[in-house]
Parts: structure tokens; C-alpha cells; sequence
């Protein structure tokens, strides 16, 4: 396994890079809505206790909006929310199939019910 996060995130960044998908640039949370890509993209963050990174798709914030207030209403159905999940979901499996052509292994994130989000990791060779 590659021994350090951060340099497993820069590989997967690059990697993601190359393919031409759109990668998001939220910023810290401590830093704010300042500077946040509303458009959607892949987002990369290292997760130390995993030994790996957090990849998923970031929906634009229009679409995580709309949905956000169907849910706050009870809408589970409404449409924003099944196209947020859809678009998740189709996302979560396009990134895992590029990020395994790279020979990165992914798994999808079990820890939060309902994520698409993949758990990235690789194997060095020996």
C-alpha cells in the first residue's frame, strides 16, 4: 500500500486529472463558502485513518440545494433528490473504473449509509 496519504491523494488527483473530469475545489471547512466551485465535480480528501483517500462527486450547489430543501420537506422522491443520487451513483461507478485502470483499488465507503462515495487505496509493488 502506498505508505502516505498525501501522496496517494496527488496520484489520484493527477490520475483523475488526466482523464479531463472536472475536479472540485472546495476549500476547507474552517475557510468558508469563499472560493467554492458550484458546478460539480470529483473531490479527493485524504482520510489518515483509512490509510486512504475519499473520492466522490461533488453535484453542483444549485442541485445539492434544491435537493437539501425537498429533503427538509419530507420529499424523499422529489426529483432533485432522486437526480443527485442518480448522479452520484453513475459518477461513483465512472470513477471507480477509470481510478482501477490506473491500478488504484476502490471500495465503496460503508461507513455513511447511502454514500457513493469510494475508499482509494494501491498497492505498491514489491
Amino acid at each position: 500500500m502506498v505508505d502516505d496519504v498525501e501522496g496517494l491523494r496527488i496520484e489520484v488527483y493527477r490520475a483523475l486529472q488526466l482523464t479531463g473530469l472536472p475536479l472540485s475545489n472546495l476549500p476547507s471547512p474552517s475557510a468558508g463558502a469563499a472560493g467554492r466551485q458550484t458546478g460539480g465535480g470529483v473531490d479527493v480528501v485524504e482520510a489518515q485513518e483509512l490509510g486512504a483517500v475519499i473520492v466522490g462527486w461533488v453535484c453542483s450547489a444549485e442541485l445539492i440545494k434544491r435537493a437539501a430543501s425537498a429533503l427538509d420537506r419530507g420529499e424523499d422522491e422529489h426529483p432533485a433528490v432522486r437526480l443527485q443520487d442518480e448522479t452520484e451513483a453513475a459518477m461513483a461507478a465512472a470513477l471507480a473504473s477509470v481510478l482501477q485502470q490506473q491500478a488504484f483499488t476502490t471500495r465503496p465507503r460503508a461507513d455513511v449509509p447511502g454514500s457513493h462515495q469510494l475508499i482509494v487505496t494501491k498497492e505498491r509493488a514489491a
